[in-house]
């Protein structure tokens, strides 16, 4: 039987030190693999450790378990001068709650059920996920989409129901959301439209707002 590759589990850039388990949850401790940091002010390399800390993130479950990464992080101080500050690593997890790779489902699950619907079968694929978190991923995406929106689609939603409502635009030629705006005032709506001249055309509801 081969043995596992421990490496293929982690995004690239990390070294695993030790796994731990208990009933419900599976712990990957690791640290990064880089042993120098560029200095974002003056682009030199720097070795020399400023400070360490711990980043736990969330990723995907495996075999009924709940998986988490513990990282040590790793700050590298600047040698060229005292106006530079400390450098951070660039092989440091992004600053996020959860790995790339479950922010992808996250998405993916939102995109296609919606907020409540995408909790309900998170739970079965045991990812604790809330249906507002589902919800504000639809706004994480990678800008793409919206950049070559021709023909969209815009309509209200409400994070809380009675209380508070945003605003979902669609592209309708791709028929998937493409951003989700806080609120549904005009000027809102308007701001985004300026910001995108290549909507050429614009569809909504009835709605007399």
């Amino acid at each position: 039987m081969p043995r596992l590759n421990m490496k293929k589990l982690l995004p690239a850039g990390l070294v695993v030190e030790r796994v731990g388990f208990d009933r419900t949850t599976l712990e990957i401790f690791a640290r990064t693999a880089k042993g120098w940091a560029a200095c974002p002010c003056c682009g030199s390399r720097s070795g020399r450790v400023h400070s360490r800390y711990l980043r736990r993130l969330a990723d995907m479950p495996a075999h009924g378990f709940d998986v988490h990464l513990v990282v040590q992080v790793r700050r590298f101080r600047c040698c060229s001068g005292d106006l530079c500050r400390a450098a951070r690593s660039r092989s440091d997890p992004p600053s996020l709650a959860a790995t790339a790779r479950l922010q992808g489902v996250i998405r993916h699950l939102a995109l296609a059920l919606g907020g409540r619907a995408a909790q309900a079968l998170g739970r079965r694929l045991l990812l604790s996920v809330s249906k507002d978190t589902f919800l504000r991923s639809l706004g994480h995406g990678d800008g793409r989409g919206v950049a070559e929106a021709r023909i969209i689609g815009i309509d209200d939603w409400a994070w809380r129901k009675g209380q508070r409502y945003g605003t979902l635009i669609c592209d309708l030629e791709r028929r998937c959301v493409i951003d989700l705006l806080p609120d549904r005032e005009p000027a809102t709506v308007e701001a985004w439209l300026r910001a995108h001249p290549q909507a050429e055309v614009v569809a909504r509801d009835r709605n007399g707002g």
